[in-house]
């Protein structure tokens, strides 16, 4: 156990993990040669896949690259993800690093978006690109796909827009991969091509008095997206060229594949994500083993589990960008006032309801994302905490079925035997306990451990689990009367208490 937390302990301090060796900074290599920054874009676009990006872009601009190029592969993913994503590259584009997205398989929906942030799209002969359509996929395979009203829609064309007057791609073809009820026109004007997106056809035409919508040809109606094949989408204007392999990329821009610095997850970074999907199992866990520890004195046992399966879940969701020093300071917070309310300074539940509150907070937090947990009028917030709750109900339904079955199970096992008492304990199950109820309500007795408000009593020789009235704190070896039982434990009241009273 002790090699279990000294590696997590590693995990959570270790500097994030470097991108490869040291290479000068100022934009050349060894040789003279530019430096060339790599960084992939894999699978589906999430939070977590945005921070590890924007991560990779920093890592690699401190070693001022004079090119970034990013290999994109993937069918989208959520779109307030993929659109901090495009921010970010667009924020990258100076002179002195140029940004060239490489495209094997395909870059579709997000994918596509994120591809013409980019100066130059390099597509191999079997890549495909575009249908950039804001959509909401439902849970449920036989449910439709719906499409995003206007108001999710709009800021995804503003910018489309502002990635073409960036970076020189056609802005209404851009539009229209994402403006499925808008129609595509051309016009050819003076041995040049014109495209025009439906909502900017009125201001085109008025701009050139005689010119009429039947002079146009009509590219893609309503009810359609733009989407292109690597050899349209250079015939098109909408890719810079075709290339065989990523190497070629490299041998274009004049550098060896050898001398590239390449910007991979770290370690941490694939531990969480894999991590990610058990977390609201890891803090239900974590929850329940500090719950026993104060209902059944395990030594410590249940306390180190508690802190291993925490420990592990917020890791996890630190390098998944979803927990930062609020969360921690809540959950710390509730801790420390359960710790005070059951061993140092009882307040009659008040320190246990603030604690409560302030680790069920930190929870919900620790599953949305940090950059707009605490903007409400994000659009994004009320997903996001639909989310966090339904997470955090997984993580209370791992807690309360596992309380029931550890407190109606755990006394009558061996470990537990052993763990609680030197003497040999036959632990009475939860059906006999109240079965005999009866019979021994007004029975005084001697606590063998301390009940915070769980321990131990002894009756007629054997231990068997009680927990104390009101949730008080019973000193071992105190004199309690039997007043109840209840989920496999006696319920005590401590005779000094019933005196004063």
């Amino acid at each position: 156990m002790l090699h279990w937390l000294l590696g997590l302990l590693l995990v959570a301090v270790a500097p994030f993990g470097q991108g490869g060796e040291a290479t000068p900074a100022g934009g050349q290599g060894a040789g003279g040669k530019p430096l060339v920054a790599f960084i992939p874009i894999d699978g589906a676009i999430d939070d977590h896949r945005a921070g590890q990006f924007e991560r990779a872009v920093d890592r690699a601009l401190a070693l001022s690259p004079r090119y970034i190029v990013c290999r994109i592969a993937t069918d989208g993913g959520a779109l307030d993800a993929a659109m901090r994503m495009l921010e970010r590259i667009l924020a990258v584009g100076d002179e002195d690093t140029e940004l060239i997205a490489f495209i094997d398989t395909r870059a579709y929906s997000a994918g596509a978006l994120l591809a013409y942030g980019h100066r130059r799209i390099y597509m191999t002969d079997q890549a495909y690109i575009g249908d950039i359509g804001v959509i909401f996929v439902s849970q449920d395979p036989a449910e439709p796909i719906k499409y995003a009203p206007e108001k999710l829609e709009s800021p995804v064309r503003a910018l489309l827009r502002q990635a073409g007057q960036h970076n020189g791609w056609d802005q209404a073809k851009l539009q229209k991969m994402t403006a499925r009820n808008q129609e595509l026109w051309r016009f050819d004007i003076d041995g040049r091509q014109h495209f025009v997106i439906e909502d900017d056809l009125p201001a085109f035409l008025a701009a050139r008095p005689g010119l009429r919508k039947e002079d146009g040809v009509l590219i893609l109606g309503k009810d359609r997206l733009l989407t292109y094949t690597a050899k349209e989408a250079v015939a098109e204007g909408m890719a810079t060229a075709l290339v065989k392999d990523l190497d070629e990329v490299y041998r274009l821009l004049g550098v060896e594949p050898s001398a590239v610095q390449r910007f991979l997850p770290s370690r941490h970074e694939l531990i969480a994500e894999t991590l990610g999907g058990w977390a609201p199992l890891l803090a239900g866990l974590a929850l329940l083993l500090l719950l026993l520890e104060f209902k059944m004195p395990s030594g410590g046992l249940f306390l180190i589990g508690a802190a291993v399966c925490g420990l592990l879940f917020l890791v996890c969701q630190y390098w998944l960008d979803l927990v930062g020093a609020a969360e921690i300071i809540l959950i710390a917070f509730g801790i420390l006032a359960l710790i005070t309310e059951f061993f140092l300074f009882p307040t009659g539940g008040l320190l246990l309801i603030a604690g409560l509150l302030a680790i069920g907070g930190g929870m919900i937090f620790a599953f949305m994302p940090d950059s707009f947990q605490f903007e409400i009028g994000d659009e994004r917030w009320r997903g996001a905490m639909g989310h966090a709750l339904i997470q955090s109900l997984l993580a209370l339904t791992v807690l309360t079925i596992g309380a029931i079955v550890a407190i109606a199970a755990l006394p009558r096992t061996r470990a537990m035997r052993v763990l609680a008492s030197e003497a040999a304990i036959d632990a009475t199950t939860a059906g006999d306990l109240e079965q005999q109820a009866r019979a021994l309500i007004g029975k005084r007795v001697r606590t063998r451990t301390m009940l915070r408000p769980s321990g131990f009593v002894i009756i007629d020789g054997r231990d068997v689990p009680a927990v104390a009235e009101h949730g008080v704190l019973v000193p071992a070896d105190s004199e309690v009367e039997i007043v109840g039982a209840q989920l496999g434990e006696l319920v005590v009241r401590p005779v000094e208490a019933e005196a004063r009273a």
